[in-house]
């Protein structure tokens, strides 16, 4: 892992860069919590699932990284989703009603399990940066403590906004029918991945200034 790591590109651009974000890495959960629903679920598993596997090859290709957590979650949950709900037809109906809250729990799972266990997602990301990577591994005093709280940090603003699409599909799901209206089901859930889409992309910038002090830069936005 650290090999492929510190043979990472330092300073991806185009497409590469693109793809080598968490960001990216959440497009397959947020395309299950939005679009999944008992019409559309084949499809947007099956988009989920393909667009795993686009970002595994871009970087694998481009980046010259292996898969991280991110993508290896959404490859077995969604690509199991599949296939459960093709062979068993109490597993598809179970599904069309529920793959959007399972892949919301999973995230959430992610994210909190690796902030518990000092293996914030964000840190695979930071340490696509060689210049990063070359600092961590040589442990340069106050580092490692200033980079993993930057990465929890960001794991943070993505765990408010999986809560809120949560409970959002659990209020137009499980509660009363006024809560199964636009506002529920897409405006708030859009606006809490705006809002922690920016905030990565915000607080990843300070982070790169900050990161001049012990001549890094997290790759992470």
């Amino acid at each position: 892992m650290v090999g492929a790591i510190t043979d990472a590109p330092a300073n991806p651009r185009g497409i590469g860069r693109i793809f080598n974000s968490p960001i990216a890495g959440f497009a397959p959960f947020i395309i299950m919590s939005l679009f999944s629903s008992p019409n559309s679920f084949f499809y947007a598993a099956g988009l989920a699932v393909l667009t795993a596997v686009v970002i595994v090859l871009v970087n694998w290709r481009m980046n010259h990284i292996p898969a991280g957590q991110l993508d290896w979650a959404a490859l077995i949950l969604f690509g199991g989703m599949l296939i459960a709900g093709t062979i068993d037809d109490g597993a598809h109906s179970w599904l069309m009603e529920n793959a959007n809250l399972m892949s919301d729990i999973a995230v959430l799972v992610i994210a909190l399990g690796g902030m518990a266990i000092g293996r914030p997602f964000a840190l695979m990301y930071a340490r696509l940066s060689p210049k990063f990577e070359a600092e961590w591994e040589k442990d340069t005093p106050g580092f490692r403590e200033w980079g993993l709280r930057g990465c929890q940090r960001i794991s943070v603003f993505w765990v408010i906004a999986f809560l809120v699409q949560l409970g959002c599909q659990v209020l137009t799901q499980f509660g009363s029918s006024s809560f199964d209206n636009v506002l529920w089901n897409w405006i708030i859930p859009i606006a809490a991945l705006a809002w922690a889409m920016h905030r990565t992309r915000a607080y990843s910038a300070k982070l790169r200034g900050e990161a001049s002090r012990f001549g890094a830069e997290p790759a992470a936005s």
